[in-house]
This record gives structure tokens, sequence and C-alpha cells, in this order.
């Protein structure tokens, strides 16, 4: 036995261990998990943590592909777009690659197996209008995740300036939190996500729970560094806007979104050393 489990109170093995048959993700990741679990001071903390654990979806690559199956059957056979005229466009709208454009290159091999070839992607979304005058006006943006909704709905913003004449516009992610996604289809837009995420504590808890759970959450919150370098956790507080989210890619097929609890990702406890995190994040300053 490794001198990390030693630490472990002899309660928390199961705790552990019961968690594998259910998510066998962290049978990989077991020394973070140990990690995890002995920062908590309380019961009432570790039993946070392994339900939300419990309910974690992480994807693999036999999920990944169902899914982009899934996806592009609905952009062929659903969306109603013609090939001709349907641009495939991510939400990236910065110099840095993110798993917006990492999911629409993914969607290129099912697409063509299915029968689609000369449906046009577009790279980065500054891109859309000059690709919008080629006469591609069924517009189909992407993501990997979506959390709050806010991002599409700038896009959405975003498109409403730059194009002034009619178009189609529809929605596809891999994954999202159901009220992020209800923002979207309120304005009358259609989405496509196959994996629909209820926010961790929110819509998962008892309305009498929910209030010590979201305490119980703070104060993990509390033993993380409240800023690294012009990262500020408030910002990140319970996910990003609150989102709550419960999900991750596998490996390198994806990076962790920020609106997982940060918990499960924030790189440095309250003295600035660096955590042995679960999951990781990788952006730009942030170490």
């Amino acid at each position: 036995m490794n001198q990390l489990k030693r630490k472990l109170k002899k309660e928390d093995f199961s705790r552990v261990f019961n968690l594998y048959p259910k998510q066998p993700w962290l049978c990989d990741k077991e020394n973070s998990l140990i990690e995890l679990i002995l920062l908590c001071e309380s019961t009432a903390q570790k039993d946070l943590i392994i339900d939300l654990l419990g309910d974690f979806k992480y994807l693999d690559q036999k999920v990944l592909n169902s899914y982009l199956n899934f996806i592009s059957d609905c952009i062929i056979n659903d969306s109603g777009f013609e090939e001709e005229k349907t641009m495939i466009a991510s939400l990236t709208i910065d110099d840095d690659a993110d798993s917006s454009q990492k999911v629409l290159d993914y969607l290129k091999t099912p697409l063509f197996k299915m029968g689609w070839s000369t449906a046009k992607t577009v790279n980065r979304f500054n891109s859309i209008p000059k690709t919008f005058k080629q006469g591609r006006n069924q517009i189909i943006l992407i993501d990997e995740f979506i959390g709050s909704g806010k991002t599409a709905l700038g896009r959405i913003r975003h498109l409403n300036e730059w194009i002034k004449s009619e178009y189609d516009l529809k929605f596809c992610f891999l994954v999202g939190m159901d009220y992020g996604i209800s923002k979207i289809e309120e304005m009358g837009f259609e989405v496509f996500c196959p994996l629909r995420l209820p926010q961790g504590i929110d819509e998962r808890y008892s309305r009498e729970k929910v209030s010590d759970a979201i305490e119980k959450m703070r104060e993990l919150e509390n033993k993380l560094a409240q800023n690294v370098n012009s990262f500020e956790l408030s910002t990140y507080s319970m996910g990003y806007n609150n989102a709550q989210a419960l999900y991750s890619l596998e490996s390198c097929l994806g990076n962790t979104p920020n609106s997982v609890f940060p918990i499960f990702w924030w790189p440095q406890n309250l003295n600035s050393s660096k955590r042995n995190t679960l999951l990781t994040r990788v952006e730009s300053g942030l170490q």
C-alpha cells in the first residue's frame, strides 16, 4: 500500500473503492481521488464529493463516436438543411485553438460516411460572413459543450449584426447544461445535443438539501487558491456562471470546461501549492 493510501481513514476506503464500478475512469486517477478525499474535513464534505463523482459524465472514445454519429445523422436527416447550402461552423472567435474546432474536425468523417461530402466547414466564427456570401445561408454552429448559454447567445447577436439578409440557424453540441440549451430553444432555435445535464447541485438535490450542499462546496472552495495569476476563483465558483457541470471528455480528447466545479480542476491549493487534480483544464496563464 502506498503512503498516500495509508493516510485514508478506514471508513474512507469504501468511499473510494465503491466508486470504481460505476466510474472506472477513476481507477487511473486513484492518487488524485485520494488527495481530494483527504482535502475534505468532514464526513458531509466527503459525501458531497462522492455523490457528485457518482453522477459524473466522463466520456470515452466509444461514447464520443456514438454522439458524433448522432449529431451527423441529425444534421443530414433532421435539420431540413441542404448540403450545398449548409455551413457548419465552430464558435471559436479568438486565435487559440479550442474544443469547438476539435469537434468540427471530428464530425468530418461521420458526415462523409453518411453521404455529405460537400458541406462547408468553417473553422473560425469570424469567417461566417465570407462563407455566407458564397451562398451558404443555412448555418449550423458547433461546440463540444454549452454551459449557461452566454457564448451561444452572443454569437447569435454577432450574426444578426453581420448578416442583413435571411439565414437559417441551428446548433449542435456534444454535451450541454439543460438550462443553457433551453435559453437557445426559447429564442426559437433548434438544438441537437445527445447529452443534456442538470446542474450538479441545484437541479439534483431536493430543495431542503441544496443550501447545505452549496455550503459544503463553498467550504471546499475556500481551501483553494483564491487567485492564480489573473484568474480569480470567484469567477468559477460552482462552475462558470454557476453552471455546476459534472462532465469532461477523456484524456486528450477534450479540455475540461470551466463550467465544471473547480474543486475538480483548479490548479492550486490555498497555500499556492500545485494540486494533483482529478481533471485538467488547459488555459493560457492558469498554472
